[in-house]
């Protein structure tokens, strides 16, 4: 019993050490730079536009420290309880699956391989190429749920995989595990991404005046964790949070609850029509739908949010202009700002969930705001 007991301990501590290595090599430095820093010739509101700039970083928007270590070891630390057993997650036991719309699996996969995981992906099909491929070139297992589903398809094959469970503990196998960063641990999220609110307080200058920072809905860490560090310490600055014209379905929910206009009455179609999603490609930013995001809860029930925007591109501009709306729906889309009308030397440069965010900066900055726009993808992912 006293030998069980030591060497229990002795693998407790490789496990520790393992985990402290994990979180001291899957940490990374944001980039903080005005865009005139990096392109020429752009207009001045553009140029004044400080970037938040996450796209170096594995797993992008999941912020500078890699989340999903302290997500694993939360589940090391637990045990996962069964009908007829009681199984310590650990390599042994446990395959790690983890769902994604094509940012936050890459820093789940470094975590889970560090860590000693098997492990795999589930993805939706129908994304850019780019989105599936670690930036390594490490095989990474995915499953791909409909392209019709999108978001909702995750949720779904999670459940698939964790009912097979009870067999596979009868059958010897290991079973299915997941962190569910934005559904189960969102705690850990939000705090790992305030993080990248104080470095950008910290690299902003010593001016303590107020801030517009825009960040895209997603499932709510970057607004809860980002937002919530900006606004906290720095008194009246502003959190503006955007979304994909084509869904909407976050914008409705937060318009309800502050006596706004609901998306019909703005442009006379159902959320999500399927027509403008066909056309959909700011992956990430478009508010999940079919799942529960705490987050987002947290987010749009809350009091962080100052504003909510919906933005568009020319493609999902010209099928909502194929529908023969009438001439008030049709101006207020019009109205949303286009990310097709940046440059182009930004459009080669960023993806198109930055690129939003971006256009919607270039609204304030006009304005002579201070504004801070957070860049998640690059133009690889897509």
């Amino acid at each position: 019993m006293i030998i069980a007991s030591m060497t229990e301990k002795y693998r407790r501590s490789e496990r520790d050490e393992l985990f402290q290595k994990a979180e001291r090599e899957l940490q990374y430095a944001a980039q903080i730079y005005r865009i005139g820093e990096r392109f020429e010739g752009l207009e001045p509101e553009l140029s004044k536009i400080t970037m938040l700039d996450v796209t170096q970083i594995p797993g992008c928007h999941y912020g500078a420290k890699n989340v999903f270590v302290p997500m694993i070891r939360e589940l090391e630390d637990r045990r996962i309880a069964s009908i007829d057993s009681r199984i310590v997650v650990s390599p042994d036991t446990a395959i790690l699956v983890e769902p994604s719309t094509g940012n936050g699996w890459v820093a789940f996969s470094d975590a889970a391989e560090m860590l000693g995981y098997e492990h795999m992906v589930v993805m939706p099909d129908g994304l850019p190429d780019a989105r599936y491929n670690h930036p390594l070139g490490r095989e990474v297992e995915m499953i791909r749920t409909p392209k019709e589903e999108y978001v909702e398809g995750l949720p779904r094959k999670l459940n698939e995989l964790m009912n097979q469970n009870r067999q596979r503990i009868r059958e010897g196998k290991k079973i299915f595990v997941t962190p569910n960063h934005a559904a189960g641990r969102a705690h850990i999220t939000a705090e790992k991404m305030s993080d990248l609110g104080r470095r950008l307080l910290e690299n902003i200058g010593d001016s303590r005046d107020p801030i517009t920072l825009i960040v895209s809905m997603g499932n709510g860490a970057s607004v809860c964790g980002v937002g919530g560090y900006v606004k906290k310490n720095i008194h009246e600055s502003k959190l503006v949070v955007t979304e994909s014209f084509a869904y909407g379905g976050g914008y409705d929910w937060y318009a309800k609850r502050n006596g706004l206009s609901s998306y019909r009455e703005l442009f006379g179609i159902d959320l999500g029509d399927s027509r403008l999603m066909a056309k959909f490609s700011a992956y990430g930013t478009n508010a999940p739908i079919g799942m529960e995001m705490p987050l987002q809860t947290r987010a749009i029930e809350g009091d962080l949010i100052d504003e909510y925007v919906l933005f568009t591109d020319n493609e999902v501009l010209q099928a909502f202009k194929d529908l023969k709306s009438n001439d008030d729906h049709l101006k207020n889309a019009l109205e949303l700002s286009n990310y097709s009308l940046l440059p182009q030397a930004l459009a080669e440069t960023y993806g198109n969930s930055t690129l939003a965010n971006i256009a919607e900066a270039k609204r304030f900055g006009n304005k002579g705001e201070r504004v801070v726009a957070l860049a998640y993808d690059s133009r690889k992912n897509y």
